[in-house]
C-alpha cells in the first residue's frame, strides 16, 4: 500500500508540473503579447503626432497628450493638452509659410520598450517641405527622447523631448 500511495505521490508531481508548464507559458504568451500591442499603439501614436502637425490640427496634436503631460521643443516647455497645442498653434503661426505650405513628417529608428502601464522610446524624423522646384526638401532632422503612459485604456505622450539635429555645416 505504501508504494502505491508513493506511485499517486509521483503522479500527482508529474501531473501537476505538466500543468504548471502550459499555464506559463499561456502566461509568458499573453506578456509577450500584451507588450506588442502596446508597442504598435505607442508606434501608431508617434505618427498621429506627424499626422496632427501636417494637417494643422493643433486640438488633436494636444489631445495626444496626458493630462499632465509635458512637451519639450526649441527650448520652451509646456505642459497639458491644450497649452501643449496652443504653443504648437503659436510656433506654425510665428512661420507663416509653416501654415500654408505642405509638408509631411517622416519618422524612423523606433526603439520601444514596455513597462507594463508605462513606456519609453527613443525616435528620430525628418520634416519634409517643398522645394522652390516643388521636389521635396528636407528641412530638418529630429530626435525624440519619451515617456508613454496608458491614461483611460490609451496610450498617450507623458513627456516628449525633441532635439534638433543635423547643425548647419560651417562654410
Amino acid at each position: 500500500m505504501q508504494s502505491v500511495t508513493k506511485l499517486v505521490g509521483i503522479f500527482g508531481l508529474m501531473l501537476g508540473g505538466w500543468l504548471a508548464v502550459p499555464l506559463a507559458a499561456a502566461d509568458d504568451t499573453a506578456t509577450r503579447l500584451d507588450a506588442l500591442e502596446a508597442r504598435e499603439a505607442i508606434r501608431t501614436l508617434m505618427h498621429e503626432y506627424g499626422r496632427t502637425l501636417d494637417r494643422r490640427d493643433f486640438a488633436a496634436f494636444g489631445a495626444l497628450f496626458a493630462t499632465s503631460g509635458t512637451y519639450t521643443s526649441g527650448g520652451r516647455t509646456e505642459t497639458g493638452p491644450a497649452a501643449i497645442g496652443a504653443m504648437l498653434q503659436a510656433q506654425f503661426a510665428a512661420n507663416p509659410a509653416g501654415i500654408k505650405d505642405p509638408n509631411f513628417h517622416v519618422f524612423f529608428n523606433e526603439i520601444i520598450e514596455v513597462h507594463g502601464e508605462t513606456a519609453s522610446a527613443w525616435s528620430q524624423s525628418a520634416y519634409v517641405v517643398p522645394a522652390d522646384d516643388a521636389t521635396p526638401r528636407m528641412l530638418f532632422y529630429a530626435t525624440y527622447d519619451d515617456e508613454y503612459v496608458k491614461e483611460n485604456g490609451q496610450w498617450k505622450f507623458r513627456q516628449r523631448i525633441v532635439k534638433g539635429d543635423m547643425p548647419r555645416r560651417a562654410r
